[in-house]
């Protein structure tokens, strides 16, 4: 044990995951012991020594492999983690195997409800196009890096409003990473779209004479909307303008106290959930919609979106 720990301190001052540990940490002791020596990893007993090393050093959830993405979705006022996996392959998929730690009686309870159901199904839909939309891009490359980048800033923003969901006591902050992930989003795209990074900066001069030097871009996001639209005219406008609208003043939420609820908290991630999917399809070949009504067993029809709607 003393080893297997003196080898995982030198991994964690490199920055190599938890759930990688394990395989890293067996490979250098093997080579220490025996060098040279060819891999055999599960058939050798130190491999499966050093697996049980970390069983018992670390969780299980520590040492499983993370989703590609982590969201929240909100059944009543109570906010279910949505874990959208790594898939390898087209192997079959039940969504609803992405509600880990939720009870069986609390999935009946959602899925009895036909429109609650169709909202869960929207919202795998819209995540899973997003990851998988934006790895996709990504391996591309044939979009600008700071798109790229700014795309994985609001996936950062994305992941920690619903850690603050899900595990938050005070949850007013998700305000901030919702507007920022859908400032972020929409920024990406129009830089896509040859905006430069300095335009996007910009904010409507209020002086009068100066007014029509300046695009206004800044946080305004009505305004992001309808330019972003201008360039993709497959993006829904009219849906992204109304979830847009509901989203809090950005800068007067940093200032202010305001009082939401939790269901219209729930909303606010809900909404940027659905933001980040639309705007991916538009430069991904992803439509998981598409697959899901092909692979449908007849219980749901997915063709037509339920959520979000005015």
């Amino acid at each position: 044990m003393k080893l297997v720990i003196e080898v995982d301190d030198e991994l964690i001052q490199k920055g190599i995951e938890p759930f990688q540990r394990p395989q890293a940490t067996y490979l250098i002791i093997a080579q220490r012991l025996n060098p040279g020596s060819s891999v055999i990893l599960e058939h050798d007993p130190l491999f499966n020594a050093v697996n049980q090393i970390y069983k018992e050093l670390y969780r299980l959830t520590d040492l499983v492999m993370p989703p590609i993405h982590i969201g929240a979705f909100i059944f009543r006022d109570v906010f279910f983690p949505l874990r959208i996996p790594l898939i390898y392959g087209s192997p079959a998929i039940n969504p609803v195997d992405f509600l880990i730690d939720v009870p069986d009686i609390q999935k009946q309870w959602l899925f009895n409800d036909q429109q609650t159901g169709l909202k869960f199904f929207d919202q795998v839909i819209d995540l899973m196009d997003f990851a998988y939309g934006l790895d996709d891009v990504e391996k591309m490359g044939n979009l600008p890096n700071k798109t790229v980048e700014w795309w994985y800033l609001a996936k950062q923003h994305l992941e920690a409003a619903a850690a603050i969901l899900l595990g938050s006591f005070n949850k007013y902050a998700v305000i901030q990473n919702c507007c920022l992930s859908t400032e972020l989003l929409l920024k990406g795209s129009l830089m896509a779209k040859g905006v430069d990074e300095e335009t996007l900066a910009n904010k409507k001069p209020k002086n009068e004479k100066d007014k029509n030097k300046k695009e206004d871009y800044g946080h305004n996001l009505k305004n992001l909307v309808n330019k972003t639209a201008d360039y993709l005219p497959n993006l829904n406008r009219e849906t992204l303008l109304f979830v847009v609208q509901q989203l809090p003043d950005y800068v007067k939420s940093r200032y202010e106290a305001q009082k939401f609820s939790r269901l219209d908290l729930g909303k606010f991630l809900m909404n940027t959930q659905y933001i980040s999917g639309e705007i991916l399809r538009q430069f991904s070949n992803r439509n998981c919609r598409e697959d899901f009504i092909t692979m449908s067993n007849g219980n749901w029809d997915l063709t037509y979106r339920t959520f979000p709607k005015k």
